[in-house]
């Protein structure tokens, strides 16, 4: 890959297409993939980049134009590039991120999403909707806000889920585990009691749709709660829960 092109191209002066042709025969070192390294460079000059050309690279990729090989040469390159510099952390984060995803971050179009976000309001909330790790502090938080025993469970394990996620407001409830299960039963829509209406995920899976109720799951079988994305809250105890 050559480094004028990719100057080219941050300078409008060539399209997506021609600078993806230039990265044909590429071969990059990286930490997930070993290959030999060749890109050929510009001698002479250097060239300042800010936050919005590594954010016309990124919204490139939100949109499915490039694929996560492309984004790791791009930054690779510019990684080890003499002529490309900047002054931004922003971008300095983004471009490991991105060459380094084996050990850092998926290449998902969430998370796409919130490079783009970071890289428009330096809130870097990638830990957050990747990492199940960094949600257990806050419910320790929950727990001890409403008295109740903090009983984490294994991520990989199952949650039942009645509705789309993505509505409000969200219901959460707590039964004794069964094999395989968590306990938790979430949903947003009207509940009903028909067989069919829970179906099981992954509760890992919910770090990528909805990372802001993982804080409630650490409460122990027995507890309810009830919230929305205009920051109500409300969290009881119902001992029929433990019944069942």
């Amino acid at each position: 890959m050559t480094e004028s092109a990719l100057k080219n191209y941050f300078d409008e002066n060539i399209s997506l297409e021609e600078l993806k042709n230039d990265m044909t025969g590429t071969k990059v070192q990286t930490s997930h993939d070993v290959f030999s390294y060749y890109v050929d460079t510009l001698a002479d000059g250097s060239y300042h980049l800010n936050e919005n050309h590594i954010l016309k690279i990124c919204n490139e990729a939100i949109q499915g134009n490039l694929s996560s090989s492309e984004l790791d040469i791009i930054s690779f390159v510019l990684i080890g590039s003499d002529f490309f510099e900047w002054d931004s952390e922003r971008i300095s984060n983004t471009l490991f991120d991105w060459n380094n995803r084996s050990i850092n971050f998926p290449i998902t179009k969430k998370n796409l999403e919130l490079w783009k976000h970071y890289l428009t309001t330096s809130i870097y909330k990638l830990p957050e909707y990747n990492n199940w790790n960094f949600h257990i502090e806050l419910q320790k938080g929950i727990c001890n806000k409403y008295d109740s025993k903090w009983q984490p469970f294994n991520c990989k394990l199952n949650i039942g889920v009645g509705g789309n996620l993505l509505y409000e407001p969200i219901h959460g409830l707590r039964h004794p585990a069964s094999k395989r299960t968590t306990g938790w039963f979430i949903w947003t829509v009207n509940y009903s009691d028909d067989d069919n209406f829970f179906e099981p995920l992954c509760a890992e899976h919910l770090l990528q749709i909805r990372p802001e109720i993982i804080k409630y799951l650490g409460l122990s079988p027995g507890f309810r709660f009830l919230t929305d994305n205009k920051g109500y809250e409300d969290v009881w105890q119902d001992d029929q829960l433990l019944k069942i």
